[in-house]
């Protein structure tokens, strides 16, 4: 009963802590990441395919999906997020919220993983701290208030470590199966995690030695997790080279692997994304946790999990804060167990709750997660003013924004969306990597549009227009051909590529059904005919 009722006290607090997470996220399509708007739409695309099932074609059927949504990314991204996403589409319809909603449902199987795994070490009050501690950090909070895979993956990630400290205190065989099970499934929400495979075999080979190689369920765990993984690598190597140059080496790296600072890189991102006062008694813990090594049984986990984590993140040449979120754990614990084993009872509950409050204040005051409004407002206008079957023409920055607005209208889903950087540019994957111009004159263009059945046009003014063939198609909107209709404010809470969007009609002979198009896929390096 004493068992139970703390599962529950635990859960309610962590509810009522995301609801307030909740309340404070972007919603209603006010998308800021460029990624969140193409999970979100990924995972229609799933439904979709769930309900339309084309097994004759579905290759075909995700191509001509991408010619009338052309910011879905399926194969670019480890696909199980959207599959979960799946169901409640079904159910509740394609929104934002929904989307929102499952990422949450995670975040909270996160948090109460995490007290479920600090209770095998820490008392109750100092495990409901740490689990609370998880959900508020600054950098995890940021992510997990948006349609993201980070909080998902952590979710699978800590009950997986759940599962490997019961096997290793209790020694049943079954919970390392589950551990591997629940890893696998987290790197099919997020591969980078699979880093701590390693370390649960840098645990197990400093326990056992070499008797773990003579344990047949050993072999059988690493096969079946090899075995499952499988498809993710295939999906990865064949759709996925994005991903792996950004490991191999790109051109913008914010720090080169080869240099101090790209190693020193994550360690100078700890500050903002924990807060300074955890960090600051994170240390002290680190301290003091080294000088009691022998005597802590989760020492080993805890210093493999972050010394494997940073040399991992470390060689990816692609340096992004939110990458290491995955290594907040073991630094978060250690703080807590520094807490609990420094000071007396009453001080350190007190203390405890001075490190919650003075995380949850950064994050729900100075880390607040970005938006930009407005497009939900844009996909409105179009709704009501395009004709049945035609296409709409985007240029701007945040086409995935517009695009899944653009999905999430049940009643157009007739419309078609061009993006205007795939008719002008080739770009590798984003523009820091390179970009070509099309010579496609103003003439050809306004041609190529009534051609391709463009009634509207939405259009980011400015866009890229450092670029010739940018240039000629802005002047191209402010000819004879295209009027003005509308002008959409996009409000948001930081300084934004975008301040407003507009809206433009073609008044020339638009043809009623479009001809064959090309577009290239340079994420998957194909190019695909639209009819």
């Amino acid at each position: 009963m004493k068992s139970r009722s703390s599962w529950v006290l635990a859960s309610a607090v962590l509810v009522a802590v995301l609801a307030l997470l909740w309340w404070q996220s972007p919603r209603g399509g006010a998308f800021w990441w460029s990624d969140a708007p193409r999970h979100a739409l990924n995972a229609a695309f799933v439904t979709d395919l769930l309900r339309d099932l084309p097994w004759h074609d579905p290759a075909g059927y995700a191509y001509r999906y991408y010619a009338q949504y052309p910011a879905l990314t399926i194969l670019f991204y480890p696909p199980l997020l959207y599959f979960v996403t799946a169901p409640f589409y079904a159910l509740f319809g394609v929104s934002h919220e929904v989307a929102l909603l499952v990422v949450f449902l995670h975040y909270f199987a996160f948090g109460l993983g995490c007290w479920r795994l600090a209770r095998c070490w820490l008392d109750p009050l100092p495990a409901l701290t740490f689990a609370l501690l998880m959900v508020l950090l600054p950098e995890i909070a940021l992510w997990g208030r948006q349609v993201m895979t980070e909080v998902p993956a952590y979710a699978f990630l800590v009950w997986s470590a759940v599962a490997f400290v019961e096997h290793r205190r209790g020694g049943r065989i079954g919970l390392l199966y589950l551990a591997a099970a629940l890893l696998v499934l987290a790197m099919y929400t997020k591969i980078t995690v699979g880093f701590v495979g390693l370390v649960y075999l840098a645990v197990l080979a400093r326990e056992q030695g070499a008797a773990l190689l003579r344990r047949p369920h050993h072999w059988a765990v690493a096969a079946l997790a090899l075995l499952g993984l499988v498809p993710l690598i295939v999906m990865t190597l064949k759709f996925g080279q994005a991903n792996v140059q950004s490991v191999a080496g790109v051109a913008d790296a914010a720090a080169s692997r080869a240099s101090l600072q790209g190693w020193l890189w994550y360690l100078r991102q700890m500050p903002s994304q924990m807060g300074w006062p955890l960090l600051v008694v994170a240390v002290l813990g680190v301290w003091r946790a080294w000088r009691q090594r022998a005597a802590l049984p989760w020492w080993g986990l805890w210093l493999s999990w972050f010394v494997v984590g940073y040399l991992f993140f470390s060689l990816i040449d692609l340096k992004e804060a939110r990458h290491s979120v995955f290594l907040l754990l073991p630094v978060a614990f250690v703080a807590v167990w520094a807490v609990q084993d420094l000071l007396p009872h009453a001080m350190g509950h007190a203390a405890l709750l001075a490190l919650v409050l003075s995380t949850g204040a950064v994050t729900l005051w100075w880390r607040p997660v970005p938006y930009v409004d407005g497009y939900a407002r844009v996909v409105d206008q179009i709704a009501r003013r395009a004709p049945r079957d035609s296409v709409v023409l985007f240029s701007g920055y945040r086409d995935g924004s517009f695009i899944f607005n653009l999905r999430a209208r049940e009643d157009r889903r007739d419309l078609s969306v061009l993006r205007a950087d795939k008719l002008l540019l080739r770009v590798a994957v984003r523009r820091e990597l390179g970009v070509e111009e099309k010579p496609v004159s103003e003439a050809e263009l306004g041609q190529l549009l009534n051609d391709q059945g463009v009634h509207y046009v939405v259009m980011q003014p400015g866009f890229w227009t450092d670029l010739e063939a940018m240039r000629r198609f802005e002047r191209l909107m402010a000819g004879p051909q295209f009027e003005e209709v509308a002008r959409i404010p996009t409000p948001a809470n930081h300084r934004a590529h975008e301040t407003e969007l507009v809206i433009l009609r073609n008044k020339g002979p638009v043809n009623p059904h479009h001809k064959p198009l090309e577009i290239e896929l340079k994420m998957i390096d194909r190019t695909i005919t639209v009819n």
